[in-house]
């Protein structure tokens, strides 16, 4: 007959077994923890939600890494400032006096030698609102032609203007005829050229025949010799009194009869014409 084995498991022996179970169990607990246990999603939130919650965390904390608070207000010129905490692309604009690099610098929008300084209307460079240096906007005047003018640059019609703007008339005491002692008109050039004119002064009768009749040449005789006109520039004008002293032919004073003036350039090309009439 075979012998038995015989096992003997001794309280002592179980004692252990059991604290080695309870020493497993606490060092897996402490795993779990140190790790920062387990993630669990809630039924409105899926796992991508999470990896941008995630992402967004990890932003800001290099955002808030990178930007400290208060760098505006530390009484130290740092990141980019100009001046103490003035200046630069994130802090306010420094006042007059204090460093700046550009305009946008100031508190006074004008940068001038490395200090802020207050604009004005006299020193020499364009800023404020001006339209040229020192002149429109807050400081006045418009800015034409180079310079700075009091009055608006005058806009221009674009054409020749005539205008008569007196005739002086008489007897003749000999004759008892109309006679024609001065005339006395105005030209404007509202041209975008300069202009080189001249004027041809007719006398015509009620019917608009030249009371003087023609030259030799076969042209109209003129009341007054030619008048030669100052050349004029774009909106220059020129008044002009022509002495005429002459009397009109079988003209009595109180007859009808028509005074014409026309302008022609150097081309002799007949640019505008006016009449006044003695009615």
């Amino acid at each position: 007959m075979a012998e038995g084995v015989e096992i003997v498991i001794k309280p002592r022996h179980i004692e252990r077994v059991v604290y080695s179970l309870v020493i497993i169990a606490l060092a897996v607990l402490l795993i779990i923890k140190w790790t920062g246990g387990s993630c669990t999603i809630d039924d409105n939130q899926t796992a991508v939600d999470v990896d941008e919650q995630a992402g967004l965390n990890e932003t800001n904390e290099t955002s808030n890494a990178s930007v400290e608070p208060g760098l505006c207000s530390n009484g130290v010129k740092d990141q980019d400032e100009t001046d103490v905490d003035c200046g630069g692309d994130d802090c306010d604009p420094c006042g007059e006096y204090e460093e700046c690099h550009e305009d946008s610098d100031c508190e006074t929008e004008y940068c001038m030698a490395w200090k802020c300084a207050e604009a004005t209307c006299d020193d020499g460079v364009k800023n404020q609102d001006e339209s040229n240096i020192d002149c429109g906007g807050k400081c006045g005047g418009f800015f034409y032609d180079g310079e700075c003018h009091e009055e608006a640059q005058p806009r221009y019609s674009g054409k020749l203007e005539l205008s008569i703007i007196k005739i002086i008339t008489s007897e003749n005491p000999a004759s008892g005829l109309a006679k024609i002692e001065n005339i006395t008109f105005k030209v404007e050039n509202g041209k975008d050229k300069d202009m080189l004119l001249e004027a041809y002064i007719y006398a015509l009768d009620d019917r608009g025949s030249n009371i003087f009749g023609t030259d030799y040449d076969g042209d109209e005789s003129l009341l007054t010799p030619i008048v030669e006109i100052p050349l004029l520039s774009q909106g220059e004008s020129h008044t002009e009194t022509v002495v005429v002293a002459k009397t009109l032919i079988e003209t009595d004073p109180d007859d009808e009869y028509e005074i014409e003036i026309e302008l022609r350039d150097d081309d002799e090309e007949l640019i505008t014409r006016e009449s006044w009439v003695n009615d």
